[in-house]
Order: structure tokens, then sequence, then C-alpha cells
């Protein structure tokens, strides 16, 4: 399975972080606030880009490492990139989201390698949370 598809599914199956999304957003995503790649909305032409807000976008992360055992692959390890933004002035529930992310991830067998947080630079009403997971072995 597609690496991003398996992240979706470990979040998208994430009640809690879901129903948490939809206490800050103030109303009920029915896509659920979870997307792979980004979602069909332009944050240039969309004034309430802002209101969607929280959502988050998965994405794979190009690289292919794998264990071989007799030329053929017994293990591989991919990596997703799982970006959430959240209105800049909601640290706190920012925090809160991305500790329910990395919780959710971790649990299904994936490591956060990478992490930031900033003011996205396109939407500076929004601040961009971005993590870098790495499965630990999913089998082939």
């Amino acid at each position: 399975m597609i690496a991003s598809a398996v992240a979706y599914e470990v979040l998208g199956a994430d009640k809690d972080l879901q129903k948490r999304m939809d206490e800050i957003r103030g109303y009920v995503d029915p896509l659920d606030g979870v997307y792979i790649g980004t979602p069909d909305f332009d944050n240039v032409t969309d004034t309430d880009i802002v209101k969607l807000s929280p959502w988050i976008r998965i994405t794979d992360v190009p690289g292919d490492f794998a264990l071989y055992a007799d030329d053929a692959r017994i293990i591989e390890t991919p990596l997703v990139q799982v970006d959430f933004w959240v209105k800049k002035e909601l640290i706190p529930e920012a925090s809160e989201l991305d500790k329910m992310v990395q919780t959710s991830m971790h649990d299904a067998g994936w490591e956060r390698i990478t992490h930031n947080s900033y003011v996205d630079h396109d939407t500076p009403q929004l601040r961009m949370i971005t993590a870098t997971f790495s499965s630990q072995g999913l089998p082939v």
C-alpha cells in the first residue's frame, strides 16, 4: 500500500483527533479534515481558508528504504510528511493537535524524524506545523 494511504488510515481513524479539530474549527468537516495531498481549495482564491483550519495534509516523501533477503524485499520503511494548519494565535491548540498526531502515528508504528512550526508564508493568518514520519517497517 502507498505510504500516504497507510498514514491516512491511521489519522482518519483517530476519532479523538477529528473531534478536537472540529471543536477548534467550530463545525464538522464532512471530509474529516484529513487529506492525501493538498485539498481542493486554493489559499490564493479561497478567502475562507482560515475558517477551514485546522486540516491535515499527508504527502509521500521520496525515498525507498528497504531490507532485502535473497534479492527480495522483506521490509520497507517509507516516509510521509504530515502537515496541518491552525489559526496562528491558537498555539495551545496547535500544540495539542501536534501531540495527538504524533501519538496516533507512533502507536501505528511510525516515528517522527523531523518537526517544524512557523507562520505560513502563503496564508499568514495560519500557523503550519510540519513533521516527517518514518515507518518502522511495513511488510512488503
